[in-house]
């Protein structure tokens, strides 16, 4: 499994265990017919790399985005918050190549390293949509750490 994937998975397994059960978590765009309130739904958007080390080392940013729906202002901004807090912690990257929870407990690999976080509410008109979702987008930029 590449790298991203098994970051992309670290962090999706990180947001099932830190929303309440009530709360749909997916990977990517969760798509507008098959949408189950609340969701938060995982995304990479960008990968940029940059001089880390004199000698050419370079550090890979990942910028990621956690779009939350949900029912109401309240449970939008409670989920939000709530994700946007836990980021602080940072998160664990596991190698899911050796299994998934939980009959495995895969191997801790590294971490994921988060280095600026923002909680955008996101306004939906009535006028242009049949369905007002509450939304709200929480984005950080992270870097993977290996453990050694």
């Amino acid at each position: 499994m590449e790298t991203q994937q098994l970051l992309e998975k670290s962090i999706y397994y990180w947001l099932v265990e830190l929303v309440p059960s009530s709360v749909n978590a997916v990977i990517g765009y969760p798509g507008d017919t098959d949408l189950v309130l609340p969701t938060a739904a995982v995304k990479m958007l960008e990968l940029t790399g940059h001089p880390f080390e004199l000698g050419g080392k370079e550090l890979d940013d990942h910028l990621w985005k956690i779009d939350v729906f949900a029912n109401n202002s309240m449970q939008r901004d409670d989920l939000a918050y709530q994700i946007y807090n836990a980021l602080e912690n940072n998160i664990a990257v596991y190698n899911y190549n050796e299994g998934f929870p939980p009959s495995v407990s895969p191997t801790r690999t590294g971490t994921l390293v988060v280095s600026r976080r923002v909680v955008r509410p996101i306004h939906v008109f009535e006028d242009l949509v049949k369905k007002l979702y509450w939304r709200s987008s929480v984005t950080f930029y992270s870097h993977y750490e290996l453990i050694t």
